[in-house]
C-alpha cells in the first residue's frame, strides 16, 4: 500500500485561510522513486488544479496525478464535519443560473453529484459538460481495486482534515 506524504500543518493553514470553502486535493506520485509515496497538493480552486494537471501532463514527466479528491466543508454536507470525496470526473460545464449561463469547472463524485468551487451544481441546471480529467472508473464502478484505493485515500484525508480543523 502506498504512503501519503502530507502534513497536518498544511491542512491547518489551508483551513485557516480558506475557512468554509471547498478545495481540491491532488494526489501526486513521483515516478522516479521506487517507494510508492503519494504527495498531496492542495488546490484552492479548479483553475489551480487544472494548472497542476497541465504542468504534469508532459512526455517523460517525473510525476503523475493518481487521484483528485474534493474536500467539502461542514456547511455543504449533513455530517457537520469536513468530508472528502474522490473526484471521478473533473469537467468544464455550462450551467443555467436562471438569469444567465455560467461556464465553470465542476467535479463529479461517485454519488453522481456535481460540485464547483464553493457550491453544489444541480444536474438539471447543467447545459453542457466536457471532461478534462477522468478517473478510469468514472463510467462505472467496475474497477473494485481503484474504487477501494480512492476510498482509502479519501478516508485518510478526511480524518487528517478534521483533526486539523480542531482548535488547539
Amino acid at each position: 500500500m502506498p504512503k501519503l506524504r502530507v502534513s497536518m500543518e498544511t491542512f491547518a493553514e489551508t483551513l485557516l485561510t480558506k475557512g468554509q470553502s471547498t478545495f481540491l486535493l491532488a494526489c501526486v506520485l513521483d515516478l522516479r522513486t521506487p517507494d510508492d509515496v503519494i504527495d498531496v497538493v492542495i488546490c484552492e480552486t479548479g483553475q489551480e488544479a487544472l494548472d497542476l494537471l497541465n504542468s504534469l501532463d508532459r512526455p517523460n514527466a517525473h510525476q503523475a496525478i493518481v487521484g483528485v479528491q474534493l474536500a467539502l466543508p461542514p456547511r455543504m454536507n449533513k455530517a457537520a464535519k469536513w468530508v472528502v470525496h474522490p473526484v471521478l470526473d473533473f469537467t468544464r460545464v455550462t450551467m443555467d443560473t436562471g438569469k444567465d449561463h455560467i461556464d465553470t469547472y465542476a467535479y463529479r463524485i461517485a454519488s453522481g453529484k456535481y460540485f464547483a468551487d464553493n457550491q453544489e451544481v444541480k444536474v438539471e441546471k447543467i447545459m453542457s459538460v466536457r471532461s478534462i480529467y477522468q478517473a478510469s472508473n468514472a463510467g462505472s464502478q467496475s474497477d473494485a481495486e481503484l474504487s477501494a484505493f480512492q476510498a482509502w485515500i479519501a478516508k485518510i484525508l478526511d480524518e487528517l482534515i478534521n483533526e486539523s480543523s480542531i482548535p488547539s
